[in-house]
């Protein structure tokens, strides 16, 4: 029976194999910005123009949504270093998500009292329950000059995060002890020829980890061999590979990413119905629940996108300037302890 770590591993390096191409085009908090900013103005972006902050470009609900909040947002994201893909559309995403938590999510699993908050907040910021709250309020003062948001707005957000948590555990807690899992081996690559090479050896015979080490694809197994884990519902491996498609022990051809800058190999080793799920699974599988909820509130909450390209290019401004200025200060304060603030993307 696969244990947590294997769970882990396999959702790390699916997570590395679907973000490799978007971090390959924009590095937001270091020295890609700068490559980011050079192809805009390269593609004849005018960035004299500067349309008003709080023009209209979200409706959702009885929410307004303007464009310094969604640059806010995507600033806040970067920062946090919470967003590998479109930071503006990872803001925007993100709004309409706490906005449907906020709006719907109370009658059902609680209102989020002012208890609940502060003790979102202090869980937030690291600050124990015994700390007392005089010490609490000049941390949390401080914490709050380093946001591009006022009070309001962050705690606006720790709600809908606060919702949101309890609605996984709610929906963990429904999930049966066992169901269907694949068992998934891959191998990533930019060089299309060893990816063919590679293919060719493990349909022949050859065994799929060790050739995948052997060739340099991977240092340890577990690099190759992802275990156990759950049927994908969303991303590469879904769209794409197709993996839940596959028969236990094909191979799939040599696949390419956009772009044609890297090349994968998938087999789906093994698929069991009834396979006790370890907690980490529970909990993946809690939060698809979740989704599928916000999914379902699209008739109480409308979500209504308003966002123009020159809005787009406006916020994208902001935000490309904000992370050259937090790179440049992270390259001149040298290494920091960096704390990871509620509010992922």
């Amino acid at each position: 029976m696969a244990g947590a770590r294997e769970s882990k591993a396999a959702q790390r390096r699916s997570r590395q194999a679907s973000d490799a191409v978007a971090q390959e085009r924009i590095t937001l908090v270091a020295a890609g910005v700068l490559v980011a900013v050079a192809l805009l103005v390269a593609a004849g972006v005018v960035w004299g123009i500067v349309l008003p902050p709080r023009a209209h470009v979200l409706q959702a609900g009885n929410t307004a949504v303007d464009a310094r909040t969604v640059a806010d947002r995507a600033e806040f994201l970067v920062a946090g270093g919470q967003t590998s893909s479109d930071p503006i559309d990872a803001a925007i995403e993100r709004i309409k998500r706490d906005e449907t938590l906020l709006q719907a999510g109370g009658a059902e699993v609680g209102e989020v009292t002012a208890e609940d908050l502060t003790k979102a907040i202090r869980k937030g910021l690291g600050v124990q329950d015994d700390v007392s709250a005089e010490d609490y309020a000049k941390t949390y003062a401080t914490f709050l000059k380093g946001i591009p948001f006022d009070k309001a707005t962050y705690e606006r957000i720790i709600r809908a995060q606060t919702l949101e948590e309890r609605f996984t555990a709610k929906f963990t807690g429904e999930v049966p002890a066992a169901g269907r899992q694949i068992h998934v081996m891959g191998v990533s690559t930019r060089d299309q020829a060893k990816a063919k090479q590679f293919r060719d050896a493990v349909v022949g015979g050859a065994d799929f980890v060790t050739t995948a080490i052997s060739m340099g694809f991977a240092k340890q197994p577990s690099e190759a061999d992802f275990g156990w884990q759950l049927p994908t519902n969303t991303g590469f491996l879904h769209d794409v590979v197709k993996i839940d498609d596959l028969q236990p022990g094909a191979t799939t051809e040599v696949i390419p990413r956009e772009g044609g800058i890297q090349f994968d190999v998938y087999r789906l080793a093994e698929r069991e119905d009834q396979r006790t799920y370890s907690d980490d699974q529970k909990k993946s599988l809690g939060q698809r629940k979740v989704d599928e909820w916000v999914t379902q509130q699209a008739e109480k909450v409308r979500v209504v996108p308003d966002l123009s390209d020159g809005e787009r290019r406006w916020i994208m401004k902001q935000v490309s300037e904000a992370a050259e200025r937090i790179a440049k200060q992270r390259a001149s304060a040298g290494p920091i302890t960096t704390v990871t603030v509620p509010g992922k993307g």
